[in-house]
């Protein structure tokens, strides 16, 4: 799987090195793209994501990653399947015209606003314990892209959505348990709040780079490639 995902991403680079154009608009950002990422939380681990625009200003959103957890009682993997239907418009085109005292007021697309809605399935993997669960649940993003799509872009979001960790399952008192340790999962309200920033080598390819903090997980870090197309 790996090395189909290199092999693609060297024959699309060769093309990109060859048709080195980026003479599009500033604010024209790119919702077509495949990227694989490395993810760096207590471990690093790898993540595939593409999306691919729509009619009108709708794009769907296509994304699997893997990161790994390290808690005092166990070590274990999480491995996130998402599905997202996004929507984005200049924020010009959102306030067309305002009127302020009679006068008309001409706001400029100086950035993107953007919202996704889907669904993400989070597998839970613990071969020490032979601990294998998986849950779905909503999973809301909204953020803003800002900056030259012919250079260096920036964008700030925030995710909402429910989690879980893996805990250690408490034997109640009075109660006679098996000495086995066993563990279930714990659901919990999250927010993501992140920030990231993305370079155009040239008209087919990007690096990226996203920040971002949880309330209930690690916080993490991406560094990416991607393809526009």
């Amino acid at each position: 799987m790996k090395n189909m995902f290199t092999i693609l991403l060297f024959s699309f680079s060769l093309n990109a090195l060859v048709e080195d154009d980026t003479s599009r608009e500033e604010n024209y950002y790119k919702y077509n793209y495949l990227g694989i990422d490395a993810i760096s939380t207590e471990n690093t681990e790898v993540g595939v994501r593409m999306s691919l625009s729509l009619p009108g200003p709708l794009y769907l959103i296509l994304e699997r990653k893997t990161e790994g957890v390290n808690e005092e009682i166990n070590d274990y993997e999480r491995i996130i399947d998402g599905i997202r239907l996004g929507v984005h418009a200049g924020i010009g085109d959102i306030f067309s015209s305002m009127s302020a005292s009679g006068i008309g007021l001409e706001i400029k697309n100086i950035f993107d606003v953007y919202t996704e809605f889907g669904i993400k399935n989070v597998e839970f993997d613990d071969k020490d314990y032979s601990f294998s669960e998986d849950e779905a649940q909503a999973n809301l993003i909204a953020g803003i892209r800002f900056g030259n799509s012919n250079g260096w872009e920036g964008k700030f979001f925030v995710a909402y959505s429910k989690d879980f960790n893996v805990v250690q399952k408490e034997c109640p008192p009075e109660a006679v348990c098996p000495a086995v340790v066993e563990f279930e999962l714990e659901e919990k309200s999250d927010q993501r709040l992140g920030a990231g920033v993305l370079y155009n080598i040239n008209k087919y390819s990007a690096v990226t780079l996203e920040i971002s903090s949880s309330k209930i997980l690690d916080n993490n870090i991406k560094l990416g490639y991607q393809i526009n197309f």
